[in-house]
């Protein structure tokens, strides 16, 4: 989820070579997560312009994808590049998903944007859509430890703002998130983080624990180093 104007643009035709490299490698993990399950059914929570749906009708050509955005300007962008897929169903709401009915839920890139009141409702939502045997993939950004160092050094070469703050980027590298965010009002009336700075990945493994079971985590894209050194973390979760 991101209020960016042209998606693509900042992921996966990004100028630079190695975040461009960093958002292959986010769908390739999410995707390998599945470990040979085709679901017949998966749910992209918070989908983007639907690149994921897009590569996941490649890894399960049997399978149905819903493409679930929320944001009018992404889901513009997602009719647009996989509108016309075989199998693709792009919705602005979830409502209308029958109860336990997802094989997959896949959620990257969305709850660093969440403030707790709505990531607690997201996380509702998703364990009443998944199945009883079903899996929750989740994927979010590191921006706690050394990495924050990197983040914000890459970041300041590009742009001056919040993430950017270079006292707040000291916080986080100690592990310190203990500032106020900059919230602004999202399309439906529901809070949003415009910025990844101050968000704490484990707070949501604090608060997944309510609904799921952490079956697998694995750091990206250094899969044998802490979080703390990597760029994103992947979750496999079950319901309880």
């Amino acid at each position: 989820m991101s209020l960016q104007p042209d998606y693509a643009s900042i992921t996966r035709a990004d100028p630079n070579p190695f975040k461009r490299y960093l958002q292959r490698k986010r769908f390739e993990e999410a995707i390998a997560l599945l470990k040979g399950r085709h679901p017949a059914l998966s749910i992209d929570y918070g989908a983007g312009d639907g690149e994921l749906a897009r590569q996941l009708r490649q890894a399960c050509p049997d399978g149905e994808v819903i493409c679930f955005e929320p944001s009018a300007q992404l889901r513009a962008q997602a009719v647009a590049h996989v509108g016309a897929l075989s199998g693709v169903t792009v919705v602005a709401g979830i409502e209308g998903i029958a109860d336990a009915s997802a094989d997959a839920i896949f959620c990257l890139e969305v709850f660093e944007h969440l403030p707790p009141e709505e990531m607690e409702a997201a996380l509702a939502q998703m364990h009443r859509l998944l199945k009883p045997d079903g899996v929750l993939i989740i994927g979010v950004p590191v921006e706690t430890g050394p990495v924050a160092w990197v983040k914000g050094w890459f970041r300041g070469r590009r742009r001056v703002d919040f993430d950017t703050d270079r006292y707040r980027i000291a916080q986080a590298a100690r592990g310190d998130i203990r500032f106020e965010r900059l919230r602004v009002d999202f399309e439906g009336g529901w809070g949003y983080y415009p910025h990844h700075l101050g968000f704490d990945y484990r707070d949501l493994l604090a608060r997944v624990k309510a609904h799921f079971v952490i079956e697998t985590r694995r750091s990206s894209p250094l899969a044998l180093l802490p979080p703390e050194w990597n760029s994103e973390l992947n979750l496999l979760l079950r319901k309880r």
